[in-house]
């Protein structure tokens, strides 16, 4: 599977996907980077379409697969 032709993840969607693969959850990740949760969810909204995945799990392991993080 080759890494999908879409726009690049952003330096903070890539900071969220890393902080996603390490097990935080969406208000620890909302303190850590001190955004809200729901700029959180945008986050994600977008990895999720750029990876064109439909959940967590799956969005980290493609971006493992990838070298993304």
């Amino acid at each position: 599977m080759s890494v999908p032709e879409t726009q690049p993840l952003t330096p903070r969607e890539a900071e969220v996907l890393s902080l996603v693969a390490k097990g935080r959850s969406n208000a620890e990740i909302a303190r850590s980077l001190i955004i809200g949760e729901s700029t959180v969810k945008t986050h994600l909204n977008r990895i999720f379409g750029k990876l064109d995945v439909s959940d967590r799990t799956a969005a980290v392991t493609a971006a493992l697969r990838w070298g993304l993080i």
